[in-house]
């Protein structure tokens, strides 16, 4: 992780910077997800829109990224009943790394207002899929 508490400068380059600390983190390329586009176009808004620092902004596209994935399982398991949800242990260190971005950002207020609907969809998916933490 970095100590990088950035102001707000432009979010295409913080969107770009959060994918860089994402793909050092976790070892693979977030614009894999078939939803990435939308996640950006998401996170561009809200990082605009609340003038998010940098480390604020990884912490959002980490969250977001997350809630791509789970969006894609949700429908996986709709489209067949059938499909089984794999152990999600390891990926939820992605939710532990977003909490650690957050917690290093001097304007976490501002990210956890900013946050709260995507926090909120991300709980009622996992609640839907009956999908828990083991802490």
């Amino acid at each position: 992780m970095h100590d990088i508490d950035k102001p707000y400068t432009d979010s295409i380059q913080q969107w770009d910077y959060a994918c860089a600390c994402f793909k050092a983190a976790f070892k693979f390329d977030a614009s894999e997800i078939v939803t990435i586009d939308t996640i950006r176009e998401m996170f561009s808004e809200i990082v605009d829109g609340h003038e998010l620092s940098y480390n604020a902004a990884v912490s959002l596209m980490f969250a977001l990224y997350f809630l791509g994935y789970v969006t894609l399982i949700e429908m996986m398991k709709a489209k067949d009943d059938a499909f089984e949800i794999g152990n999600l242990s390891d990926f939820y260190l992605i939710l532990d790394s977003a909490d650690q971005w957050a917690h290093q950002s001097s304007d976490a207020e501002i990210l956890a207002e900013a946050a709260a609907p995507i926090i909120e969809a991300t709980q009622k998916i996992m609640q839907k899929l009956n999908l828990t933490r083991q802490i």
